[in-house]
């Protein structure tokens, strides 16, 4: 039996207490997570504890089962003291599985502070070994290296490692301890696929943060490429969203969307004509990355156009198109290549990274690989 400890829940519990204002955008995670806990319970017996991202709002513990995993999500108090109550709350809620069920191992999701804190502390008193899931570094992009250097080490005490790119073992994994390398699961289905729109939509989904985004060169470039019947929709949050709306107002072709839920965003992707990750390969923290949205967006069966990153297996890139120029010259370039290609070329090329991901990259093909920290 796994106890897997995160800030993540069921699909259709986190997409409904999103919609209803309850909790925090976190597809990244959740998507992760979920998709691994799914992973997980084909191959042993799973129970999911979690304190989930609310909005500020008190709620209740409750617990539900599904597809047979057992999710339990912790009480949650506002205030002050509301980080100290989710791990108490937490310790409190694991203390009882332990005691019944005897897990074989603690697994979490270790960017969340409090699973990650609790993970250890139960692994230690209980002798039962704690697998970390390596997914980010807090404070990575913070300018303060001490602040990097804490966040790293409050992450160097599992007793063993799933990381999403080998670059990250040399900073995570001091003591050589065993890891495997999942950068990213599929989707627990594969999902359906709509028609495309009239227009050519061109989309970009996530963070919409200056430093790690790439978001002005890219619309710099879309503008300058100056395709037809073309239009660039941005779906997510960040510190641009004002700068698009202004944008909009003087370059209708460019869209901000505002949040939608995951479910929403993966209908409007298979009706996109193409799917875009600028994110500038060149910061540091790309080789500790790897972009969640790389294989949603493969999965969607619509072709993605993304920067060399290097945090990003070398098989992915004969699946997609590359911006090769990191500045508006290149995308405009790129734009303007793709889309001098006929349609159905354009529409095979993303049906043939569907079939890779979805054949390679499933909840199934991906735990196999994690079963190994197991023995």
């Amino acid at each position: 039996m796994i106890l897997y400890l995160s800030n993540s829940t069921h699909y259709s519990i986190y997409n409904e207490y999103f919609k209803q204002g309850k909790i925090k955008i976190g597809y990244q995670m959740q998507k992760f997570n979920s998709c691994m806990i799914k992973g997980l319970s084909l191959q042993e017996k799973v129970i999911a504890v979690s304190p989930l991202p609310y909005n500020n709002v008190k709620a209740e513990r409750f617990t539900e089962e599904i597809d047979g995993v057992k999710y339990i999500a912790i009480k949650n108090v506002v205030g002050k003291l509301h980080k100290i109550f989710n791990v108490l709350n937490l310790i409190k809620e694991c203390e009882k599985i332990i005691k019944k069920e005897k897990p074989t191992a603690i697994i979490c999701d270790a960017i969340a502070l409090s699973p990650r804190l609790v993970c250890r502390y139960l692994g230690k008193k209980h002798n039962i070994q704690t697998i970390g899931i390596i997914t980010d570094f807090p404070g990575m992009l913070s300018t303060n290296e001490k602040d990097k250097l804490k966040g790293i080490k409050t992450m160097q005490k599992f007793d063993k490692y799933i990381l999403l790119t080998e670059q990250m073992n040399s900073v995570v994994n001091p003591y050589n301890r065993p890891y495997v390398v999942v950068e990213g699961v599929c989707d627990n289905a594969l999902p359906a696929m709509y028609p495309k729109n009239d227009k050519k939509i061109i989309m970009y989904t996530g963070s919409l943060w200056e430093r790690n985004a790439g978001i002005e060169y890219l619309v710099n470039g879309f503008l300058k490429a100056n395709i037809e019947n073309a239009e660039l929709h941005f779906y997510g949050s960040g510190k641009l969203e004002n700068w698009l709306k202004d944008l909009e107002k003087e370059y209708p072709s460019v869209k901000f969307m505002g949040c939608v839920t995951n479910d929403e965003i993966v209908k409007l992707q298979t009706q996109a004509t193409l799917l875009v990750n600028p994110r500038p390969s060149n910061e540091e923290f790309c080789k500790y990355s790897f972009p969640s949205k790389t294989i949603e967006y493969m999965l969607s069966g619509t072709p993605v156009l993304m920067t060399k990153l290097p945090g990003v297996p070398k098989e992915y890139f004969d699946y997609v198109y590359t911006i090769e120029k990191e500045d508006e010259d290149g995308v405009c370039e790129t734009l303007k290549e793709i889309f001098s290609k006929p349609e159905q070329e354009i529409n095979e090329f993303g049906l043939k990274a569907r079939n890779f991901v979805w054949n390679n990259k499933n909840p199934n093909k991906q735990v196999e690989k994690v079963k190994v920290l197991f023995n």
